[in-house]
């Protein structure tokens, strides 16, 4: 497995200033035509801040593979690159379909039950977003948002009480 982080252009620094209960949405446009990835390569789009709610991943596919192509959409350890749930927001997602699909709607699609159908909290910031390419991919364009919540919370300073 190759880790790699540089197939996207992306708005990665949306969470840096961020408040609290600050809903965020982030882009990653991802172009395989430009640069291809083999069977077996993981994207890393995120690393996940502690405190932070993931609502949804969406994946919109507007050039189809023209192959066979499916993606699963999940966690990997930041330190290890090792998957603690590959296929948690996505299992099995059809790249070679121009189409719109969320993270929830894959419940209606498949027989088992997605890990994070319902979203994730991620208590400590120790794992990243990736996308894993289970078929090469020299054609396919998609875009993955990826939606949440940052729940932490900022120091507290009293006002003055003189």
């Amino acid at each position: 497995m190759a880790v790699q982080t540089t197939y996207f252009k992306g708005d990665g620094d949306a969470l840096n200033n961020r408040d609290l209960g600050q809903a965020f949405t982030m882009r990653f446009a991802i172009d395989t035509a430009t640069t291809n990835v083999a069977s077996g390569d993981v994207l890393k789009l995120m690393e996940v801040p502690a405190n932070v709610l993931v609502d949804d991943v969406i994946v919109n596919v507007t050039t189809a593979e023209g192959g066979t192509l499916t993606l699963d959409i999940g966690d990997y350890l930041i330190a290890t690159d090792v998957a603690v749930d590959a296929d948690g927001y996505h299992d099995g997602l059809n790249g070679n379909s121009a189409a719109v699909t969320k993270t929830s709607d894959q419940l209606a699609e498949d027989t088992t039950a997605i890990g994070y159908a319902a979203g994730k909290f991620y208590a400590a910031a120790t794992a990243y977003i990736g996308v894993l390419f289970n078929n090469a991919a020299d054609a396919a364009i998609f875009d993955v948002i990826v939606k949440g919540v940052d729940c932490s919370r900022p120091a507290f300073t009293p006002a003055n009480t003189n």
